[in-house]
């Protein structure tokens, strides 16, 4: 199945898919980063909400309803409550600290190892959409954007 009906099909009826791929399509990196932590980050709130409560994690979904919690907490309450396989962690987690990278140097740019960086920490199921699309011949943003669409398919699938 081709890359774009596959992601299509993974979030439906969660996402305005045609905002999602103009966003993915940005041309500038920070835009990219951040909207694909933006997506990500809603999609593990969605799924936190939709998990039911459970007394191993009762407190923390309880105190993830307000907005200061930091996204790795987020990311392991999700893995707490079984929304999220403990091995996809590393994934989410190594978006999280590109955004990080981004979101605070006016001046970053994106590099080869940002972008390396950020798909050795994939689990293999967030490498199941870039394995089938990014080619190494691309720029490095362009394996991002696959990357980012890896780990929002498998956000909002989880």
């Amino acid at each position: 199945m081709p890359v774009k009906k596959q992601l299509k099909k993974l979030v439906k009826g969660a996402l305005p898919f045609p905002t999602l791929m103009e966003h993915l399509n940005a041309g500038d990196p920070l835009a990219l980063v951040l909207r694909g932590h933006l997506y990500v980050e809603a999609a593990l709130i969605k799924q936190i909400e939709s998990a039911p409560l459970n007394k191993k994690a009762l407190v923390n979904k309880k105190t993830l309803k307000g907005a200061k919690h930091n996204f790795p907490d987020k990311v392991k309450v999700a893995v707490e409550l079984g929304k999220v396989d403990p091995p996809d962690d590393t994934g989410f987690i190594a978006l999280n600290d590109l955004r990080n990278d981004f979101a605070h140097d006016v001046n970053r740019k994106l590099t080869e190892q940002n972008e390396s960086k950020l798909y050795d920490a994939l689990s293999p199921s967030q490498r199941e959409i870039p394995d089938v699309a990014r080619k190494l011949e691309m720029t490095p943003l362009g394996r991002l954007r696959f990357d980012i669409m890896g780990l929002i398919a498998n956000a909002y699938h989880a």
